[in-house]
């Protein structure tokens, strides 16, 4: 693609990364290098919107990778629905810190008016996803940084997916073409930082949108507090992994029903528990991958998914 500029934002790197980015720079006038202090992911991705000049953005943190031809389809796609379509998403995959192929994301569905759909999950799955329509943004306003939410920071591409989604229409590619990277040290793991970063955005997303029934923001909060347990777990903070439970219970009592859920408390209470040189042992052992945990509805084998599955249904129904 020529019609493209790639801006490449320094955040306050430690290792080559400036270097390795001018010598590209040099050879190829697309690629802009933006050097600042280290501020964070929201200030570092705001900071390359606003530099941007083209009529459309798309966000790459520096361990994803994007599918050949991802740009080109999200583009397709908004160009096909129109002038109304302010973020198309598509599909994603997780992969290991050598590229290796975890497991798919739950291909959510949803198009058009979302929403009720972007509060209840955050269909779009990770930062690397979307394609802006620059019109929206500056609707919409920049990512939430960290000095905004306190020091925390994970949850604000969920928010500002968010705040598109309240007044613009949202498009999809049925197709996975981003490899969102996993690690035990990625940001995601960081199960405190994350938990504080999504009250403040739940919060405001409760604000800016009081015709909604509260069930839905409890409902996304047992999703996601659900979803902190197995992070908490596979890193083994155990004590982070009974607070996610308990946070997803008391937000959705429905959570008590999730086996899995139960399971992880359950040994996270028999680790902590232990006596220090068998936990001691237990830590110094290799971390299993990041459990294979779909970002949406469960399949209809019990309880809880026939009842997450109506919950989903009616939601996404309503305007």
């Amino acid at each position: 693609m020529r019609e493209i500029e790639i801006l490449i934002v320094d955040d306050g790197s430690t290792d080559d990364t400036v270097e390795l980015v001018r010598k590209s720079a040099a050879t190829d006038p697309r690629v802009r290098l933006l050097v600042r202090e280290n501020g964070g992911v929201g200030a570092a991705r705001n900071t390359g919107i606003a530099a941007a000049s083209g009529e459309f953005i798309a966000p790459l943190d520096a361990d994803d990778l994007w599918d050949p031809p991802k740009l080109a389809q999200q583009l397709q796609c908004m160009l096909r629905m129109g002038k109304r379509t302010g973020l198309v998403y598509c599909w994603s995959r997780r992969i290991d810190e050598n590229g290796v192929h975890l497991g798919s994301y739950y291909p959510f569905t949803v198009e058009g008016e979302a929403r009720r759909a972007m509060i209840l999950r955050n269909i779009v799955a990770n930062a690397s996803v979307p394609l802006f329509r620059a019109s929206a943004l500056r609707n919409a306003g920049m990512y939430l940084t960290r000095a905004e939410q306190g020091g925390a920071q994970g949850c604000e591409d969920w928010d500002l997916s968010m705040r598109v989604a309240e007044n613009w229409n949202v498009g999809l590619v049925r197709d996975e073409l981003v490899g969102y990277r996993q690690s035990t040290t990625c940001m995601s793991s960081a199960a405190g930082g994350m938990s504080r970063s999504f009250q403040m955005v739940i919060n405001r997303a409760r604000q800016r949108n009081p015709d909604l029934p509260p069930s839905i923001f409890r409902w996304a909060s047992g999703h996601f507090y659900s979803y902190l347990v197995a992070k908490s777990y596979c890193v083994g903070d155990y004590r982070g992994c009974l607070l996610a439970a308990r946070r997803a219970i008391a937000a959705d009592p429905l959570m008590a029903c999730n086996r899995h859920l139960h399971a992880m408390a359950f040994k996270s209470l028999v680790w902590l528990s232990c006596p220090p040189r068998l936990a001691a042992r237990r830590a110094a052992q290799p971390r299993p991958g990041p459990p294979n945990v779909k970002a949406g509805p469960l399949p209809r084998t019990t309880l809880l998914a026939r009842v997450q599955a109506r919950r989903w249904a009616s939601t996404i129904a309503q305007p």
